[in-house]
């Protein structure tokens, strides 16, 4: 048997021990006791400042603003569309007011197509219209 499983099986029989040897019900008292003890010093390390609370906030989408362009296709003939808190536009044109964004999946809708893009490596994929996949990068900001 290899030396690891010989120190836990040494570990795992003193916990039996102990657990043989006290009462059952003082060890779940002195646990349940020592939990909520960590808990309230949690929580007035998180009330004074001591830890930052925002470590536990999930972290802010990715800004997507900005003017989209396709690449690896010639210049004339690349799509290009800007996104920004008003809508989708293409051309100097708003095309939609409505977009959605969840931090990975961009989508909006125009007449009845739906076009569909995931986020990857600060670049858009776009997955529909599904003639062919695209890759859109940023070439300004908004």
């Amino acid at each position: 048997m290899p030396y690891e499983f010989g120190i836990l099986r040494q570990v795992f029989r003193c916990v039996w021990l102990v657990m043989k040897s006290t009462n059952l019900k003082k060890f779940q008292s002195t646990f349940l006791v020592s939990i909520i003890v960590i808990t309230l010093i949690s929580a007035i390390m998180m009330a004074t400042g001591m830890v930052k609370v925002d470590w536990f906030a999930p972290k802010p989408l990715a800004n997507i603003y900005g003017t989209w362009t396709e690449q690896e296709v010639a210049h004339y003939a690349a799509d290009s569309f800007e996104l920004r808190a008003s809508g989708v536009f293409v051309n100097g044109r708003q095309i939609s007011t409505n977009y959605q964004w969840d931090g990975n999946t961009l989508s909006y809708r125009l007449g009845d197509d739906v076009y569909l893009y995931n986020y990857l490596s600060d670049r858009l994929v776009r997955q529909q219209p599904a003639h062919y996949i695209s890759i859109f990068a940023r070439t300004r900001k908004g």
